[in-house]
Formats: C-alpha cells, sequence, structure tokens
C-alpha cells in the first residue's frame, strides 16, 4: 500500500530553505493537510528572514533555542540595532535589524576568550602577546583551560561547557503567522513539550485559553488550518488495493462470492461487505480497491497471514478479532456481537414437571406470612363481630367454621358475611387490598414462569456436558476448537461441524445417536441460525469472550484509524440498522436468546414488607379501639347499676316507703 506523504523535515542553510519553500509554495505544497517542520537551523532566522520568503512559510513550525527576556538583553538589542543602521543603514529586504541567538552566541563567547585570557595573563609572570605571537604560547593550554572551565550568564543564558559542548536547556517552538513569529510551546530535556516553561512565561490570559489535557497551544497549519493533519494522503493515480475476501461454504450472509450471470466476473456481497463499503463511503478521501476472492479452507488464520506477509493489502469479511492476529495484523474496531456461545435444542414442554408448579410463584416465607395474616384477620374479626353479630354466634364449631371460611374465602374474594362494626369493615377492606395485590402479582408471576420454563434450553452450562460426557460440535476451521480444549473437553468429545443443515441434524439427533448436544460457535453465527433454524433451538451464552468481526490491515496501516472512525458513524447512524436489516430482516446480531432465570421471577414476603407493615397497624389500631369501646361499655353500664342501686337503697319523706302527698 502505497501513500503520499504530507511531513516534511527541513534541515538545511536559510538560504537554500528559501529557495525550497518558494518551489513548495508554487507547486501548492504549503496547503491544508501539509506539515513542515524546520530545525534549528532555520528557526533561529526566522524573525530576520526577507519578508518574501518568510509569505512562502506561513503554517512552519521551527524550534529554535529558548532566549529569556532581560534588562542585559534589551540593551544589547538597542545598541545592536543603531550601530546595524549606522553602517549598514535601512535594507529593504531586511524585516528587522535586531539579534538573534547567533550574536548572542558570539556575543558570550567573546567575553569568555577576554576573561579567560586576563586570567591566562595574570597567572604568567612574563606577559606575551597570546593572540599575535605565530609561535605557540606556553599560556595556550592555560588558555584553553580557563575557557572551558569558565562559568558566568551571559546574554544567551549560563554559559558553561559540558563536554566541550554549549548545552542549549531548552528550545522554543514557534509558529510562522502572517509576518511573525508565535510561540506556541516549550520543549526541554526535563519536561518535554510544555505550553509554557515556567511560571514567569505564563500570561494570564494565555493560561485561561488553554485547556487541562492541552501540550501545545494551537498550531496554525498551512493553509490556515488548526485541523490536525493526518500527515499522508493516497496519491490519485497510485496502486489499487488488493482486497482479500474469504470464499465461504456457508454463512453466506456475512460475504458471498458467486459468479455474475452476465458476465464471467465474480459478484462479491453479503453485511461484511456492505459495512466496509459504507464505511470507505464515510472516508474524506477515494480509496481505489478491488475484492480478490481467497479460499482459506475455512481457516481464516491463513487469510491473516497473507496480509502479514503483503500478498494482500487487506482482507474484509467474518474475521473474529483475537489476540494471537494482532500480534501481526492490525484490525478496525468491530462491527458486530463479540463472545461465542452455545446452540442447544430447546426444552420441550413435557420435560418439565408442573404439577407443583403454581406453588413456585410465591416463596414459602411469603406463603407462611400471608396464611398467618388470614388467620389473624379472621381471628380478629371474630372477636370484634361475636359479641352484636348474629352470623359470629352458635355452638363453637359454627362459630369456627365461619371463622375460618371468611379468613380463606378473602383469597378468592368469596366471602359473603355482613359486618355490623365499623372496625370489622376496616380490617376487612385493608386485608382485600393486601390481597387484591398478591394475587394480581401471583397471577403475573405464574404467567412469566410457564413462558420462561418453555424457553429454557436443554443445556445452561458447559460443565454439564464435560460432567455427563456429551459430544458437542463447532465449526470447520474455526478457532473454538482451542476454546473447547481449554475448557477441558477431550478430543473424541469433540465433532466438526460445516453448514447450517449439519447443526440442525446432530443437534436433533443428540450425543446418543451419533450428534452432539450443544454446539459452541461465535454469536453472530449463531444469530444468523436462529433466523433460519430458531424453532426448537436456543442460543445459551456468551460462553466465553471476544471482541466481534473486524477488518484486516498489516500493522501500521493509516487506514485503520479513519476507517474505524467511519464504521463508528456508520453503527451508531441508522444507516448501519438498514444494513443489518436488509441481511437479517431484524436486529438479529443483537438479540440474546439467552436462558431465562425463573428464580427471580418468584416473590417473596420482602417484596410485600410494607403491604404486611401497614395490614398490621390497621390490625393492630382497629382491635385497640374495639377493646377501649367495651371497656368503655363496661364501665358505663357499671356505673349506672351503681347509680341504680343507689336511687333503689334512698328512704321516702313519710318513713313507709310511700312519698309524701303535699299538702294544699
Amino acid at each position: 500500500m502505497t501513500m503520499q506523504t504530507r511531513v516534511f523535515i527541513v534541515h538545511m542553510l536559510p538560504a537554500d530553505a528559501s529557495r525550497l519553500f518558494a518551489r513548495a509554495s508554487a507547486t501548492n505544497m504549503m496547503t491544508e493537510g501539509y506539515v513542515w517542520i524546520v530545525t534549528d537551523n532555520i528557526g533561529i532566522v526566522l524573525d530576520v528572514l526577507p519578508q518574501d520568503t518568510i509569505d512562502t512559510m506561513l503554517g512552519v513550525v521551527g524550534f529554535r533555542p529558548y532566549v529569556a527576556k532581560s534588562a542585559r538583553i534589551s540593551g544589547f538589542t538597542a545598541r545592536f540595532v543603531t550601530r546595524y543602521r549606522a553602517k549598514f543603514h535601512q535594507d529593504p529586504n531586511v524585516r528587522v535589524a535586531r539579534p538573534t541567538i547567533f550574536q548572542y552566541w558570539a556575543y558570550d563567547v567573546v567575553w569568555a576568550i577576554a576573561s579567560a585570557t586576563e586570567k591566562a595573563i595574570n597567572l604568567r609572570s612574563t606577559p606575551r602577546n597570546l593572540v599575535d605571537d605565530p609561535e605557540v604560547s606556553p599560556a595556550g593550554q592555560d588558555l584553553l583551560n580557563s575557557i572551558m572551565d569558565g562559568e558566568f550568564d551571559g546574554l544567551a543564558g549560563r554559559f558553561r561547557f559540558v563536554d566541550r559542548q554549549l548545552p542549549v536547556p531548552a528550545y522554543e517552538i514557534v509558529n510562522v503567522i502572517e509576518e511573525k513569529t508565535r510561540r506556541i510551546g516549550f520543549w526541554s530535556p526535563v519536561s518535554g513539550l510544555s505550553p509554557f516553561l515556567n511560571s514567569s512565561t505564563r500570561p494570564v490570559q494565555d493560561r485561561r485559553r488553554l485547556r487541562a489535557d492541552q501540550v501545545l497551544r494551537t498550531v496554525i497549519w498551512p493553509g490556515d488550518s488548526t485541523t490536525v493533519p493526518r500527515g499522508w494522503d493516497f496519491p490519485v493515480n497510485g496502486k489499487i488495493l488488493q482486497i482479500a475476501v474469504p470464499v465461504r461454504r456457508d454463512f453466506k450472509f456475512f460475504v458471498n462470492v458467486e459468479a455474475s450471470p452476465n458476465s464471467s466476473e465474480l459478484v462479491v456481497n453479503g453485511y461484511s461487505i456492505d459495512v466496509f463499503e459504507a464505511a470507505v463511503k464515510k472516508l474524506p478521501y477515494a480509496l481505489r480497491y478491488k475484492y480478490i476472492p481467497y479460499d482459506c479452507a475455512n481457516s481464516y488464520d491463513k487469510l491473516v497471514s497473507e496480509v502479514y506477509f503483503k500478498t494482500f493489502d487487506a482482507a474484509v469479511g467474518d474475521v473474529t478479532i483475537i489476540a494471537n492476529r494482532t500480534r501481526y495484523v492490525d484490525f478496525t474496531m468491530p462491527y458486530t456481537e463479540s463472545g461465542v456461545s452455545m446452540l442447544v435444542l430447546a426444552r420441550k414442554d413435557e420435560d418439565e414437571p408442573t404439577m407443583w408448579v403454581f406453588l413456585e410463584p410465591l416463596t414459602k416465607d411469603l406463603w407462611m406470612a400471608t396464611v398467618v395474616f388470614m388467620v389473624v384477620t379472621g381471628l380478629f374479626v371474630w372477636m370484634i363481630e361475636n359479641p352484636i353479630n348474629e352470623e359470629f354466634k352458635g355452638s363453637k364449631w359454627k362459630q369456627f367454621s365461619t371463622s375460618f371460611y371468611f379468613a380463606f374465602s378473602t383469597w378468592t374474594f368469596t366471602h359473603d358475611q355482613k359486618f355490623k362494626s365499623l372496625q370489622s369493615k376496616v380490617i376487612v377492606v385493608s386485608w382485600c387490598f393486601v390481597m387484591l395485590v398478591i394475587v394480581q402479582s401471583y397471577t403475573a408471576s405464574l404467567s412469566s414462569m410457564l413462558t420462561a420454563k418453555r424457553l429454557q434450553p436443554s443445556v445452561t452450562d458447559p460443565r454439564q456436558l464435560l460432567h455427563n460426557g456429551h459430544y458437542v460440535g463447532y465449526q470447520n476451521g474455526s478457532f473454538v476448537h482451542s476454546m473447547l480444549r481449554r475448557l477441558r473437553f477431550e478430543e473424541r468429545w469433540i465433532k466438526v461441524c460445516s453448514t447450517q443443515e449439519e447443526y440442525a441434524k446432530a443437534l436433533k439427533l443428540g450425543s446418543k445417536n451419533g450428534g452432539v448436544s450443544a454446539i459452541f460457535d461465535e454469536t453472530p453465527y449463531i444469530n444468523s441460525f436462529l433466523l433460519q433454524y430458531g424453532k426448537g433451538f436456543q442460543k445459551v451464552g456468551p460462553i466465553d469472550r471476544t471482541v466481534g468481526f473486524g477488518f484486516v490491515f498489516p500493522k501500521g496501516s493509516p487506514l485503520v484509524e479513519d476507517l474505524s472512525k467511519a464504521m463508528l458513524n456508520l453503527i451508531e447512524g441508522p444507516e448501519g440498522s438498514h444494513i443489518e436489516k436488509k441481511w437479517f430482516s431484524d436486529p438479529i446480531l443483537s438479540l440474546d436468546y439467552g436462558s431465562l432465570d425463573t428464580d427471580s421471577l418468584r416473590l417473596s414476603s420482602r417484596n410485600f414488607e410494607g403491604l404486611f407493615i401497614i395490614n398490621g397497624c390497621v390490625l393492630g389500631l382497629m382491635i385497640l379501639i374495639n377493646l377501649s369501646r367495651r371497656a368503655y361499655a363496661k364501665f358505663i353500664a357499671k356505673r349506672n347499676t351503681v347509680s341504680a342501686s343507689d336511687d333503689e337503697a334512698q328512704p321516702s319523706p313519710n318513713g313507709n316507703g310511700v312519698p309524701a302527698i303535699q299538702s294544699l
């Protein structure tokens, strides 16, 4: 795969660089999508290059040693500009007559030599001309050592030699914008890339403008673009990509290669092909490619190895992304559901005992709590109604049967007793509401449970198959075989199946009749099988995790990132669903046919704690009110009895018990 590079690093003298950028601008190579980086040879003189040269370098990024601003720098610059203009006047082709790092270094070197010379002369008793003397000076070595050992604060920073070289503590990264250069960051051996060197070079407004994760300030690239260029592009007349597609014997929903009825060419289609072509259309550039059918004998490892050895530029199809393959090639992001699942027969209704299924919707504690509250409610109603209601009177057996019938008839709301006490009515209404909620929940749970049992698979765990010594199957050439061996299935218990018809036939026969009890395969394949043979079969899992299907490219291919982004936009949008419905009628690649957990459908007393607490409070309150009324009635009756007795015992006025007649 041949790409045109768009990144250029320029390392040459400034005069040669001026001619290079003039030619690059004339050939439209200073436009959007290109990256130009210059080294310090050119970066140092960016501020003093002629204006016509700078006009051809807009968007260039350069490096140069950083010199901090100081009073000495300002003074030196003022003297330099004054003398330069006095001697050379103002050259119209020079933008700014000001010193660069070269002048600062030259000044510091002269200062170092002068200091070392003065020191060497002072060390000698006989002064000599150390510069003009043609003979070798005996002070030469002292002079050299003094220069190498010298250390002082110069114009360009701390002047000192390390391994006979002047070290550069930090580089300034600049960006050519219009007629000037703009600093976008720094690089130093200690901190690496950074938008600021230290707090003194960090303006408050720039600090607010930068994001927390931003390494450098925003770069204005050639073409006045702020978008980071890819750094490469496909040539217009470049090579046509040779893309391998696997020739499948079955599961042609994903890749189907067949002869065209109108020509000798082969027609390649399928779900994987449509996803790839839709993603290519979303790329920001044209991609020329050609499909090459490849018979990999159902071993996709061979197909992957052909891409690794550059026989093909890519491979498009239902290739699973697994760790071993990523060591040799790169994959795009997956475009299907992940995982390895188990395909089994669905359990028949008659295989499930249903004699006591009506008890399963409620747990034991809920059954017991319901019965206890029924009995207590009947007992409390009898206590309240017995003194005042004829229906609750009679022999002990009649009273017991009436109370028992009332208590359990509330389950079906068939009680026909008439209540005279307000407390009894409140208790009955409260309890009937509790029973209404429990009965409705019971009905819903029982319905769900019966449905769930019909959907239960015949096998739910691979350990069942291992323990019982059942045969299992897998798709011919699939990596699932190694997974089965990892699950400790012996080779003699593993069978190969090649087509969907073989899947169905082997499962219907079963292990005892020469078939298999389960087939292990990747989830997309099982989902496509269920699309045609769904009745009577069930998916369990996923049993093992995989990433899914992806497209294969050589290591380092720039197409991987771009195609992955395009596929992400495709899958998230409606176009991905349209492609899926085209090949599978329904979004079956994401459906879950796993087994249902009937235990989660059972109702316990914890689900109705609130109702039982409210009903218990109502029961307690009503019985308390009833007992209080009875006590109050007894108290009134007793007081009336005492008053009547007192009236009878009081003597008459005439002494014989006959009231006296008032005389006229």
